[in-house]
């Protein structure tokens, strides 16, 4: 299943959270009254904070001095749920209010190995969406549970299987997920995470993109995320921001 970026239609899926570098058309605009995204704080001396999507689009919020401060960091990952504004701030591609706002879970891709795989766990989960920006893998998913205790997710590389790209120019890694003993109930939890890419690009600059190995609760499934690829959102090269999330905090994990 090829996967650059993939939407989630859920409790929130008859939103469409345009102007996050999904639409093809400024022109084309359908502005909501909720709206969702992930991006990172972009905090600087003498500079009031806003947030910068993974395109490089930026939001600015009208109620920037009322965010969490443990949040107002520079590169702090955050989703935000905002709604527009009609007025426009000069410098800034977007005049928002933020109604919630938390931070996103962010983890390196770790090696795994035969003396880590119990604690690193296989148990199911299913994959919503997924894009990749200049700096982070991030993923959206949802797991079965009561959300009693803090399930575990990992992007885990196997470097007896994936020391180098395919002959198609694809990395192969897996997405794996511990409940960590939560109650195997018929309750689906949802959740968001951005795993690193630096070591990745620096190891391989002209790598093609990513093949992700899953256990979902449909059977193992292998998703392409490509680099390049920008036919699905209309961007160019690495990015893609539009999400439909059904919670702003991604309690669940760790």
């Amino acid at each position: 299943m090829k996967m650059k970026h993939i939407l989630w239609a859920g409790l929130l899926g008859a939103l469409l959270s345009c102007g996050l570098a999904s639409c093809n058309n400024d022109e084309d605009y359908y502005y909501v009254p909720y709206s969702y995204a992930i991006g990172d704080m972009v905090v600087e001396e003498g500079s009031d904070p806003y947030i910068q999507m993974d395109d490089k689009k930026t939001l600015f919020p009208s109620n920037g001095d009322r965010l969490p401060s443990y949040l107002k960091k520079n590169g702090q990952r955050v989703i935000v749920n905002f709604t527009f504004l009609d007025e426009h701030r000069e410098g800034y591609d977007y005049y928002i209010l933020v109604n919630d706002i938390d931070s996103v879970l962010v983890k390196n891709i770790i090696p795994i190995t035969p003396e880590t795989t119990d604690s690193i766990g296989n148990d199911p989960i299913n994959v919503m969406g997924m894009w990749s920006s200049d700096k982070y893998l991030t993923l959206q998913f949802e797991m079965r549970g009561a959300g009693q205790e803090k399930h575990m997710i990992n992007l885990v590389r196997d470097y007896s299987l994936a020391s180098a790209p395919d002959s198609e120019g694809y990395l192969h890694l897996k997405f794996r997920h511990n409940r960590m003993n939560d109650l195997d109930v018929d309750r689906y939890l949802w959740g968001v995470a951005s795993f690193r890419l630096d070591d990745i690009y620096a190891e391989f600059p002209d790598l093609k993109g990513l093949k992700i190995d899953v256990r979902t609760s449909h059977g193992n499934e292998t998703y392409t995320c490509d680099f390049d690829d920008s036919s699905s959102d209309g961007n160019a090269g690495r990015s893609s921001s539009q999400t439909h999330e059904q919670n702003v905090a991604a309690m669940y994990v760790k």
